[in-house]
């Protein structure tokens, strides 16, 4: 498959030297969708249509009602709301005539499924999934291309767990077989190298609370209970699978 590269927002994100560059880029990916569709968007019925068929998962649609932009929420809110009630309103009707809890046991069950595939999707999540797919590519293509980016990525935080399996699963799509070779290995020891930087950190940081150890240097571990979280679970995550 082909990606478009977007070599400058990703050296961009490299040199702000975050827990993980990724993380940095689908953080301000995820807000830029929030605010498409609070924006000028809802006026579309294209848009609209979308948003009553898929919707946002239970995350972004609170994101969305976080943004303080009441109006567009609500064109939204409006149309989506209608279209959950026209699938509810064959089980709530059976529910209504149903004349004791034994027998009203299909019916929820049939609610649940319901409003669980509301939930499903998320018009947001799918837009982050394809914008990872091209900032690993793109990744992966200067690592594997480019030697100053290469050297600089060397020296970096690496990537966060979540997003490393992204990253790797895209060596295939933008390396050649000799390539791959050698950036496996060399992204291997710079997850090792940050993992094993995460645990001494917080390791420090853990002694830095015995009275013995009052009055030592922190060594800016004062946070790195938080940078170890981060490290593992990431930033802007994909929430939805549709």
């Amino acid at each position: 498959m082909k990606y478009k590269l977007e070599t400058i927002p990703v050296w961009d994100a490299l040199h702000e030297n975050t827990e993980c560059l990724i993380c940095f880029l689908m953080e301000k990916a995820e807000q830029r969708f929030i605010d498409y569709y609070l924006g000028s968007s809802v006026m579309n019925p294209e848009t609209r249509v979308k948003v009553n068929s898929t919707g946002f998962c239970p995350r972004h649609y609170a994101d969305l009602a976080l943004a303080e932009k009441p109006q567009p929420l609500s064109l939204v809110a409006h149309t989506h709301l209608l279209e959950t009630m026209e699938k509810l309103r064959p089980v709530l009707k059976k529910l209504g005539n149903t004349d004791s809890a034994r027998k009203s046991g299909k019916q929820i069950a049939e609610m649940r499924r319901v409003l669980h595939e509301r939930e499903k999707g998320c018009l947001i999540c799918k837009s982050m999934t394809t914008t990872l797919r091209r900032y690993a590519f793109t990744l992966v293509h200067l690592l594997g291309n480019d030697d100053d980016f290469r050297s600089a990525f060397s020296s970096s935080k690496s990537i966060c767990l979540y997003h490393l399996p992204a990253v790797l699963e895209m060596a295939g799509d933008a390396l050649s077989v000799e390539q791959q070779r050698d950036f496996f290995k060399e992204i291997v020891v710079n997850v090792e190298k940050s993992l094993a930087e995460s645990v001494e950190d917080v390791h420090w940081m853990t002694q830095m609370y015995k009275s013995e150890n009052r009055d030592k240097d922190w060594k800016g571990c004062q946070d790195a209970h938080k940078r170890a979280v981060l490290r593992e679970i990431g930033k802007g995550r994909i929430l939805s699978d549709a």
